[in-house]
């Protein structure tokens, strides 16, 4: 049984092995998570966002692929969005407005799945942070430890 669940999204998950400034935080972020047993959730579409960047940063697909098995055996678990989740993605993607712009849909799949859970999305994308905030449910990974 887990402790607590939370949404990662994808953009976290590839400071794993992209060299970034934050980086580090997502390292500390995945240790909590492995030291806490928390469940992590995403959205399916998880997987080709991870293998995507690995690609375009030549980074080994097949070593950004093993990485996402690896956490699928121990905290990683990859859903499908059902209707009642797609209904809160349109809403979320309806959210913005013209000067500031609307959230993607891929961004609001996660967001919606953590609302739909009770929990937190994390991510490292400002803009989608700064346009849904209001919703809640979301947490920018600089400041992940409040979350915990």
């Amino acid at each position: 049984m887990y402790n607590k669940t939370i949404v990662l999204d994808s953009c976290v998950f590839n400071k794993l092995f992209l060299d970034e400034y934050d980086s580090y935080q997502a390292i500390a972020l995945i240790n909590e998570v492995v030291r806490k047993n928390v469940r992590i959730l995403a959205p399916s579409l998880f997987v080709y966002e991870v293998l995507s960047i690995a690609h375009v940063n030549t980074f080994s697909i097949k070593d950004a692929y093993e990485l996402i098995l690896d956490f699928q055996k121990t905290q990683l678990h990859l859903v499908e969005v059902d209707q009642n989740c797609i209904k809160k993605v349109i809403e979320i993607c309806e959210a913005g407005h013209k000067k500031s712009g609307f959230p993607s849909f891929y961004d609001a799949s996660y967001h919606a799945l953590a609302i739909e859970n009770e929990c937190y999305f994390i991510t490292a994308d400002k803009r989608h942070f700064d346009k849904t905030v209001q919703l809640g449910h979301v947490s920018l990974l600089s400041d992940w430890e409040n979350i915990f």
